[in-house]
């Protein structure tokens, strides 16, 4: 069944932004083959024009695809171009986001996340 869930950790600490316009919505949730303390998590993560996606980490690796051209601005104020199809590849407890959207649409990507069982998919970088 699919829903959207936006992790509880981003929601009492990323404040409104992330709350009110980044969704993540889960599509499957699988446990990983042969371990009974990790779990797959694929979600569409969809970020609106002009919201910032928070400084993060994961209990573990994520892969994404991005679904939809997208122009950011990062942290430093460099303007970063996604081409449809771009992978991208964060390694367990690697800090990233920062990412504002400057496009004219939402920034979409699917992500898969590798994760450890019981803990929070994002946990806020401080």
């Amino acid at each position: 069944m699919k829903h959207v869930i936006l992790s509880a950790v981003a929601l009492l600490m990323a404040g409104a932004a992330w709350a009110q316009d980044i969704q993540r919505e889960e599509l499957r949730r699988a446990d990983v083959p042969g371990s009974d303390t990790m779990e797959v998590v694929v979600t569409r993560l969809t970020v609106p024009v002009g919201a910032t996606i928070p400084l993060h980490t994961h209990p573990g690796d994520e892969h994404a695809i991005v679904m939809t051209a997208a122009r950011a601005e990062a942290p430093n104020g460099n303007i970063v171009e996604f081409a449809v199809g771009t992978p991208l590849y964060f390694p367990e407890g690697q800090v990233h986001g920062g990412l504002t959207n400057m496009g004219d649409e939402p920034m979409v990507a699917i992500t898969t996340h590798v994760v450890r069982k019981g803990e929070p998919l994002t946990v806020l970088a401080n």
